[in-house]
């Protein structure tokens, strides 16, 4: 009975379509080990007649994974942008980037991209240590609401002035790198100055400023290039590049504009703001300019400016996302005065929801809505055209 069932199956295997074995070793039988029933054995000389073959016919394995599944080719998730923005590689003007709405915070969230600014550290002989006031003058009394409890960071000390007043020549920098500045909403750019120790004057102090300082980084500066700035004479009309008012062409957009010649910019430092130059009066030495908020001014012409606009245009769209990141940079919620005790404050008190009970006032009393801040007969004479004028003119 055994010996037909041995038969039958020798049979089977002998009709079966042949199997190649690789080194002498099949898928069920390993070198050494007894040979079952049913299965021929292959001496040396014919495994190595058919391994070649072998080989030849085996098709290429793909990549598994431990469980024996092909590995899924890795996908770049796709960056999200807010308003429509493409994603921009130029560092000084970074996209807003909104969030996956994974939580409530998330959801609303749209922060600037800094994933193209430096990472390191300031320049630590360009910094100095600053205390947080918390909203106090140096009586102790809250002369600013709702400070207080930000996190510590060190002021970066920025050349506003771009090259001294007593300075004769061009005064030449290298941008070395742009960086983000925790005490403004610009970026700042470190410039690197070639500077010939033989030309500087008897009984001159060399400092780090001869070598190394920081500005408000203009927008479409690039890693590399080389910014001008004199006093004296005319500089290409590039963006990063400082000269007086005189020399800029009519029409040109400025920013990091001196008020007093030689004081250091005062106008037009904030993220993406700038002002156009639009006239220029020799005889009496002074430049309008249309600022940010349409208010056209008058500022002396030998006044310094910096061409171009400021970087970081995208500030204006951000959004924080939560109150917790207010508290990082040190704002604090906001109380209601409908809110609060008759004593701290005039719409205080009552029972339950209640309105202001009249105007709304300030906190001493002050009309709050409606009421004009600035009288005609205050203007200085140097602005020619009001923003509260301008704005009207312009419905």
């Amino acid at each position: 009975m055994a010996s037909e069932r041995w038969l039958a199956g020798a049979s089977r295997w002998l009709a079966a379509p042949k199997t190649p074995i690789l080194g002498g070793v099949s898928a069920s039988v390993r070198q050494g080990a007894p040979v079952p029933v049913g299965v021929r054995s292959m001496s040396a000389e014919a495994v190595a007649a058919e391994a070649p073959a072998a080989v030849e016919a085996a098709p290429a394995k793909l990549p598994t994974s431990v469980h024996g599944a092909q590995k899924p080719k890795k996908v770049r998730r796709k960056m999200v942008t807010w308003y429509g923005a493409r994603i921009s590689t130029d560092p000084t003007a970074p996209i807003v980037l909104r969030r996956r709405p994974t939580t409530p915070s998330q959801r609303h969230t749209a922060i600037i991209d800094k994933s193209f600014l430096w990472r390191g550290s300031p320049v630590k002989g360009l910094t100095k240590g600053q205390h947080s006031t918390g909203g106090r003058n140096r009586t102790g009394q809250i002369t600013v609401w709702w400070r207080g409890g930000a996190n510590k960071h060190n002021y970066r000390m920025i050349d506003f002035k771009r090259v001294s007043f007593t300075r004769v020549g061009v005064r030449a920098g290298v941008v070395e790198r742009i960086e983000y500045d925790p005490n403004r909403s610009a970026f700042i750019a470190l410039l690197r100055h070639p500077v010939d120790e033989g030309t500087f004057p008897a009984g001159h102090k060399k400092s780090l400023g001869d070598y190394l300082s920081y500005i408000v980084c203009p927008l479409g500066i690039t890693m590399g290039q080389e910014l001008l700035a004199s006093r004296s004479q005319a500089v290409d009309i590039k963006t990063g590049n400082s000269m007086p008012l005189k020399y800029i062409p009519v029409g040109t957009l400025v920013h990091n504009i001196e008020l007093t010649p030689g004081k250091g910019g005062v106008f037009c430092r904030s993220a993406g703001t700038s002002a156009q130059l639009l006239e220029r009066d020799p005889v009496k030495g002074l430049a309008l300019l249309r600022m940010q908020s349409k208010e056209q001014r008058y500022v002396q012409i030998d006044a310094m400016a910096t061409i171009g606009a400021v970087s970081n245009p995208n500030k204006k769209n951000e959004v924080m996302g939560k109150a917790g990141r207010n508290r990082w940079k040190g704002w604090r919620s906001r109380v209601r005065g409908v809110s609060m005790n008759p004593v701290d404050h005039p719409h205080g008190g009552g029972e339950g929801k209640k309105g202001t009970g009249g105007p709304p006032v300030s906190p001493w009393g002050k009309q709050a809505k409606g009421k004009k801040t600035v009288l005609s007969r205050n203007l200085s004479p140097l602005i020619s055209l009001p923003r509260w004028k301008a704005k009207r003119q312009s419905r």
